[in-house]
């Protein structure tokens, strides 16, 4: 982990939108939309899938080393294929791989930002913020 001044700040908030994403995979599928309104926009299953999971990959490059962007990568597509598999036993729902392939499109676009531009920027804000 980077050197962070509010490290327990970052890893609670990663750990809450990983709760969140996990509450809303396993959710049974009638209690949820199969598209969310955005700005006047209907946005689908598969966007909502690679967004998620964008979000999580930045989030967590966010404050990890940028050696370990890698694993976080594989951790979460590993989360990703796990929660689809549950997903056999909820409601209406089901293991769908366009799912799982677009939580890897999310997590890969979102490995590709962090590398880029995102990568660490907990310590920016905090240097910001906090100086």
């Amino acid at each position: 982990m980077l050197q962070l001044r509010l490290p327990w700040l970052w890893l609670g908030v990663g750990w809450l939108v990983v709760a969140g994403v996990c509450a809303g995979s396993l959710l049974p599928g009638s209690s949820m939309p199969s598209y969310i309104v955005l700005l006047g926009t209907a946005i689908g299953n598969e966007v909502l899938h690679g967004g998620a999971y964008f979000i999580l990959m930045v989030w967590f490059a966010g404050f990890c080393e940028r050696r370990r962007y890698g694993l976080v990568a594989v951790l979460l597509v590993a989360l990703g294929v796990v929660l689809d598999v549950l997903q056999i036993g909820v409601p209406s729902r089901s293991f769908d791989l366009l799912d799982i392939a677009s939580n890897a499109v999310g997590i890969l676009v979102g490995l590709g930002t962090a590398l880029w531009l995102l990568g660490g920027w907990c310590q920016r804000i905090e240097r910001r913020l906090l100086a």
